[in-house]
C-alpha cells in the first residue's frame, strides 16, 4: 500500500523484494495506480468547486460589482426584476449608468453604510443647498433625490443622509468605475494620470506595440537559440566562471596587501609625533580587511578544489540537456500548452469568483432599503475557491514536471535512442493512467503551505495600524518560515516527480528515495544548483540584453516617440519572462538527468551491469575504466556481429 492507500507493485532496486528485469529500457511499464485515495479526494474537491459554481451562477450577479447598484437592489444601465417588499426595485435604470453616494463619501470608505442612487450623470460641480439640486432635475441634467420625490418636491424634501435628498454641500464628482467619486479624492490619480510623462509613456506604447510584439518573437527565437548553444558553450562558459572567479578573489586579496604594505611604509616614515590615531586606525582596519579577503579566499579555493570534479559534471549534464532537447524539441513547447491551460483556468475562476463575491439573497430593512444577505455556507465560498485555485494550479504545474521528467528519462535509459517513439505522449499516457493522484498528493501540499500564507496576510492586513507589534513580529516571522518551508518543499516535489516518471512510485516513497539520493550526493546537488543556475540566469540575462540591444536599434531613429525607453523596458520584462519560461525546462531536464544518472549509478556496477549513461557521464563514477572498456568492446562486437 502507499502512503495514500494506492498499490505499487514498483520497489526500490535496493529493496531486494523485488527483481527489477535486467532488460530495463526506460521508465518501467510495469506499475499500476497510485495514490487512489488523494485522486478520489481530488475529485471530490472539484466536485466541491462545481457545486459552489452553481451556487454562484444561482445566487451571485457581477453587473452589482462592476457596474454598481443602489440602496434599493438595481444595477445601474440595465434592467431590474422586482425585489419582495422593495417598492423602488425593478427598474428601469438603463439611462442611469452612474452610482451616486448620498454621504458623498471618498473611495477608501465605499463600504461603510450609504444610501445610494442611480442617475444620469455625476455632478460636475458642487451643489450647496436644495435648490441647486432642483436645478440640476429641472435642467435634465441629473436627479439626486430619491426615485419616489418629484422634481418640485425637491424643494419641501427633508435632508439627511438617508432621507430622501442628499445633504448639502455636495462636492463636485468624477465617474470613475461607474461611481460618482469626489474630484478632490480623485485628485491625486487625476494628477498622476494627466502627467505628461505618464501619457507620454502611455502615447508611446501604443504607437509601438507592434514593434513590442516583434521583439517578444525575437525572444522567442533566441531563448531557443540559447538552449541550444547551452549544450556547446555551456563548458566554456562554466570554467570562465570559475577560474575568473579564483582570479577575482585572488587579486583581490593580493590588492588589499598590496594597499596595506604601502600604508604602513608610509606611516613608518613619518616620525612617530606626526603619526595621526586615524591613519593607525585605517591601518589596522586594511589588515583586517585584507586578512578576512585572503581566508575567504582560501575558502573559497578549498572549495573549488573539492568541487571540481562536480563542476565538471555540471558541465556535462549541460551537454546531456541539449542532446535530449535536440532529440525532443517539442519538450520545449510543454510551457506553452501549461501556460494555456493555466490561463484559460484563472480567466475562468475570475469570472466565476465574481459571482461568488456578489452572492446573497436580497432582504427588505425595515427603512425600505434592500442588503444582500450571505448565508452561513456562502460566507466560506470564496475561501473554498481561492483553496481550489492554489490546488489546481500546483497540480497543473505538476504534470508539466512529470511530463518533461518521463520523457527525458525514457531517453537517458534507452540504449538505443534512434528507436524513440513519442516519449512525451507516453509520459503523459504514463501520468493520466497511473499518477494523477500522486500529483495531486504532491500539489496539495504545496496549495496548503501558500493558503496557510495567504491567511496570515489577510490577518497583517486585518491588524495593520494596531498597536500589537509583537504579534505583527510573530506573523512576519511565520511568513518567512512558511516562506522558506514552501521552497524546500517545492524543491523535494520536483525530485519526487522525477521518481515517480522513472519508476512508477506513490509520492511518499519517491520523496523519501529523492530526498536520500539528494542527501547522499550533496556535493554534487550544491555544484547544480549554485553554477547551474547561476548559469541559466545568464543565459536569462542575455535573451533580455540583446532584446534591449535591438530594440534601441528599432525604436531610436522614431521620430513619433516621446522616448523609446518605456516601450523597450516592457518588451525587456516579457524577453525575461519567455527565456525563464524555455530554460525553466532545460533546468528540469538537468535534474532529471542528474537523478536518472544517479539511479543509473546505484542500480548498475558497468561490468556485469552495464550502464545506460553515456559515455561522458560513466567518467565520474568509480569504475569508469573498466566500465567504458566493457562498453567498447561490446560495441565492437555488436559491430563485427553487424558485418
Amino acid at each position: 500500500m502507499s502512503c495514500c492507500g494506492g498499490h505499487n507493485r514498483v520497489r526500490p532496486f535496493d529493496d531486494g523484494s523485488v527483481k527489477v528485469d535486467d532488460d530495463f529500457d526506460g521508465p518501467l511499464s510495469d506499475r499500476s495506480c497510485s495514490d487512489i485515495p488523494c485522486l478520489v479526494i481530488f475529485l471530490a474537491f472539484l466536485g466541491g468547486m462545481g457545486y459552489v459554481t452553481y451556487l454562484a451562477l444561482r445566487d451571485g450577479n457581477p453587473d452589482r460589482l462592476i457596474y454598481g447598484d443602489d440602496s434599493y437592489g438595481n444595477v445601474c444601465g440595465k434592467k431590474n426584476n422586482p425585489i419582495e417588499n422593495v417598492s423602488l426595485s425593478g427598474m428601469d435604470m438603463t439611462d442611469r449608468p452612474y452610482v451616486f453616494f448620498f454621504d458623498d463619501i471618498a473611495m477608501s470608505k465605499l463600504k461603510t453604510r450609504s444610501k445610494r442612487l442611480c442617475v444620469s450623470q455625476c455632478n460636475n460641480e458642487t451643489v450647496s443647498d436644495l435648490d441647486d439640486i432642483h436645478d440640476l432635475a429641472m435642467n435634465n441634467i441629473t436627479r439626486l433625490c430619491t426615485y419616489d420625490v418629484e422634481v418640485d418636491d425637491y424643494l419641501h424634501a427633508t435632508q439627511g443622509a438617508l432621507k430622501d435628498c442628499p445633504s448639502t454641500p455636495i462636492a463636485a464628482s468624477k465617474p470613475i468605475l461607474f461611481r460618482c467619486i469626489r474630484s478632490d479624492v480623485i485628485g491625486i490619480a487625476s494628477s498622476l494620470l494627466q502627467n505628461d510623462i505618464i501619457q507620454s509613456a502611455l502615447a508611446d506604447i501604443e504607437k509601438s506595440w507592434r514593434e513590442i510584439v516583434y521583439l517578444c518573437l525575437i525572444a522567442f527565437g533566441l531563448s531557443i537559440a540559447v538552449v541550444i548553444l547551452l549544450r556547446f558553450l555551456a563548458g566554456p562558459i562554466i570554467w570562465t566562471m570559475v577560474f575568473g572567479s579564483i582570479l577575482g578573489s585572488m587579486g583581490g586579496s593580493g590588492y588589499l596587501w598590496y594597499s596595506w604594505y604601502i600604508a604602513r611604509a608610509a606611516l613608518q616614515e613619518t616620525p612617530a609625533e606626526l603619526q595621526l590615531e586615524k591613519d593607525k586606525r585605517d591601518l589596522k582596519t586594511m589588515l583586517i580587511y585584507a586578512s578576512i579577503a585572503s581566508a575567504v579566499s582560501v575558502i573559497f579555493l578549498l572549495i573549488l578544489l573539492v568541487m571540481f570534479k562536480r563542476i565538471a559534471l555540471v558541465v556535462t549534464l549541460f551537454k546531456e540537456a541539449g542532446k535530449a532537447i535536440g532529440a525532443m524539441p517539442l519538450l520545449l513547447m510543454q510551457p506553452l500548452w501549461t501556460s494555456l491551460f493555466l490561463l484559460s483556468f484563472c480567466a475562468g475562476w475570475v469570472y466565476i469568483y465574481l459571482f461568488i463575491a456578489t452572492a446573497g439573497q436580497p432582504q427588505a430593512t425595515p427603512d425600505g432599503l434592500v442588503q444582500y444577505v450571505k448565508d452561513s455556507f456562502s460566507k466560506y465560498m470564496g475561501w473554498y475557491y481561492i483553496f481550489g485555485l492554489l490546488w489546481v494550479t500546483q497540480f497543473i504545474l505538476a504534470c508539466q514536471e512529470c511530463t518533461i521528467a518521463g520523457a527525458v528519462a525514457e531517453w537517458f535509459f534507452a540504449r538505443d535512442k534512434s528507436l524513440l517513439r513519442m516519449p512525451i505522449l507516453k509520459s503523459i499516457g504514463r501520468i493520466i493512467r497511473y499518477h494523477l493522484g500522486s500529483l495531486a498528493f504532491g500539489s496539495i501540499l504545496i496549495a496548503i503551505i501558500m493558503f496557510i500564507r495567504i491567511i496570515i496576510g489577510y490577518i497583517q492586513s486585518r491588524l495593520k495600524g494596531a498597536q500589537s507589534a509583537a504579534a505583527q513580529y510573530c506573523l512576519k516571522c511565520m511568513q518567512c518560515i512558511l516562506w522558506l518551508f514552501e521552497k524546500v518543499l517545492r524543491y523535494i516535489n520536483r525530485n519526487a516527480y522525477i521518481e515517480i516518471a522513472i519508476y512508477g512510485y506513490n509520492f511518499c516513497k519517491a520523496a523519501q528515495k529523492a530526498f536520500s539520493l539528494l542527501v547522499s550526493n550533496a556535493l554534487r546537488v550544491a555544484a547544480i544548483n549554485s553554477v547551474g543556475d547561476f548559469l541559466l540566469l545568464l543565459g536569462k540575462i542575455a535573451v533580455t540584453a540583446c532584446v534591449v540591444v535591438i530594440g534601441l536599434q528599432l525604436l531610436q531613429e522614431r521620430e513619433d516617440l516621446n522616448s523609446y525607453a518605456i516601450p523597450i523596458a516592457l518588451a525587456a520584462i516579457f524577453a525575461f519572462f519567455i527565456s525563464h519560461v524555455f530554460l525553466l525546462v532545460y533546468e528540469m531536464a538537468i535534474d532529471t538527468l542528474f537523478l536518472c544518472f544517479c539511479e543509473d549509478s546505484e542500480r548498475n556496477d558497468g561490468i556485469r551491469k552495464p550502464y545506460y549513461m553515456s559515455k561522458q557521464l560513466m567518467s565520474f563514477v568509480e569504475n569508469a575504466t573498466k566500465a567504458q572498456a566493457i562498453s567498447n568492446a561490446a560495441k565492437g562486437t555488436i559491430g563485427r556481429e553487424g558485418k
